[in-house]
């Protein structure tokens, strides 16, 4: 167990007899948090840990670490973890000594953390007879004791070569952890440089590390894995037109709702808000992403909207919006891309919600570039339906370009539009496996009403 789900799918099978794991990295770039998460996962789950560092002191990574929600102090007084303070060596022959004082632990510990092994490798310089002795130490520790080593090494800025002395050819698993900046924007990649006995497909694992939370990664479901949108689960729009029309809505699927660019007027928001009262009428827990209104924008249209209609409903509305409801305001200019599709599915499984709203997506991928953004978008769809989360993604008209790409991954389009014959709204709705149709906008607002009037 490795405690990050991309590297648990990806080396799983790796660990099942005992792995020597190095982790490298430029300073900053994570390297002891993600040493930390993998120690504190196994621990958690009953596997003591023993954590060697010649760096920092006990009261510092402690402190550290409980930033990230791992509070090492509560494993410890459960002899489940033991911090390891070594001092600085700087003689070789007391490598023998470290030796003798870490076999002593292997009998009860089964996670071995060295934090750094660089300084020990500096020390051991040419000593061709000492190195080859720590190296097969710690790949003994891992094969014959069937135990998890994981080595922490530094790699000089600027550099990509780890320098070891050739511990990187003894080890299992080479993951070198690498930070770029790029628009002024960290994009942070674990790479998979080597890992005996799994077959590897993805060479960079992109990741976030997220305050009170720690690392958080995410591979792409592979579609063998994933179950279709037609599960028996489904969810019928709030009022008869629309369910004639569209049918109702799949666990699962993506919806895709496009305005005009230029439309400011109220109506602009009442696709969203339809798609508000299907979760409300079926009790779905929901989950608002909104890439450029204040938070509560979306929240203040419909209960605004439901107190002109009908006060009573105004009520049971506000309730089940507090009952049901999330909100949460990105910046996606903040983010590079990988931190925002890792950032966005972590949200999803904090709240696990079962309707996921993300309103004005044309926002994130004029800022990240389509094509980059279309990849982690199928990405991350694929995700929320191996999850059964069902996806409305609400835009702006851009471009045909980008509004056929965002319709191709739909298995519903809604979109708004204007004529020169007829400046009134008009709405082209298309669902899988029906007829496209053309109606009226009120067909939106009667439905809205039907769903107020009926709360």
């Amino acid at each position: 167990m490795l405690g990050v789900e991309a590297l648990d799918d990806i080396l799983g099978r790796v660990l099942d007899s005992g792995a020597l794991i190095l982790i490298a990295g430029s300073p900053g770039a994570g390297k002891t948090l993600l040493a930390s998460t993998i120690c504190y996962a196994n621990a958690s789950n009953g596997i003591p840990c023993l954590y060697v560092s010649l760096q920092e002191t006990r009261e510092v990574f402690f402190k550290h670490m409980k930033d990230f929600n791992m509070d090492f102090s509560e494993l410890e007084s459960r002899d489940l973890f033991k911090y390891y303070k070594v001092p600085i060596i700087i003689d070789p022959e007391l490598i023998n000594n470290l030796i003798s004082e870490l076999s002593a632990y292997s009998s009860k510990y089964k996670v071995f953390v060295i934090d750094s092994f660089t300084p020990l490798s500096i020390i051991v310089g040419e000593d061709s007879k000492t190195r080859a002795l720590l190296q097969n130490f710690f790949y003994n520790l891992a094969k014959l004791e069937n135990s998890l080593v994981i080595l922490v090494a530094e790699i000089p800025i600027g550099k990509d070569s780890l320098n070891l002395g050739g511990v990187e050819f003894v080890s299992d698993v080479v993951l070198i952890l690498k930070q770029y900046v790029e628009r002024g924007l960290i994009t942070r990649f674990i790479e998979v440089r080597k890992a005996r006995e799994a077959p590897l497909s993805i060479g960079e694992i992109p990741f976030k590390i997220v305050e009170e939370v720690g690392i958080r990664s995410f591979t792409p479901p592979k579609l063998e894995e994933l179950p279709s949108v037609v599960r028996g689960i489904s969810y019928e729009y709030p009022c008869r037109e629309l369910n004639e029309i569209l049918g109702p809505v799949s666990a699962g699927s993506t919806i895709y709702v496009v305005v005009p660019s230029d439309a400011r007027s109220t109506e602009t928001y009442v696709p969203g808000l339809v798609s508000l009262s299907l979760a409300l009428k079926h009790r779905l827990k929901t989950l608002i992403i909104d890439y450029v209104r204040p938070p509560h924008t979306f929240i203040d249209s419909i209960t605004e909207y439901a107190l002109r209609k009908s006060p009573r409903s105004y009520e049971v509305i506000n309730k089940l919006i507090n009952e049901l409801v999330k909100i949460n305001y990105v910046n996606p200019a903040t983010m590079s891309l990988e931190e925002l599709y890792t950032y966005e599915i972590e949200l999803v499984k904090q709240h696990q919600p079962k309707l996921l709203i993300l309103n004005r997506v044309d926002i994130p991928s004029r800022i990240h570039g389509t094509e980059k953004y279309f990849t982690y978008l199928w990405n991350e769809l694929l995700w929320f339906r191996k999850h059964g989360v069902t996806v409305l993604r609400t835009s702006a008209y851009v471009n045909m370009e980008e509004y056929l790409q965002s319709a191709s991954i739909s298995e519903t389009v809604i979109r708004l539009f204007k004529t020169r014959k007829e400046p009134s709204l008009k709405l082209y709705l298309w669902t899988e496996r029906r007829s496209p149709k053309i109606v009226d906008f009120q067909v939106l607002s009667k439905c809205l009403d039907e769903f107020i009037y009926s709360v």
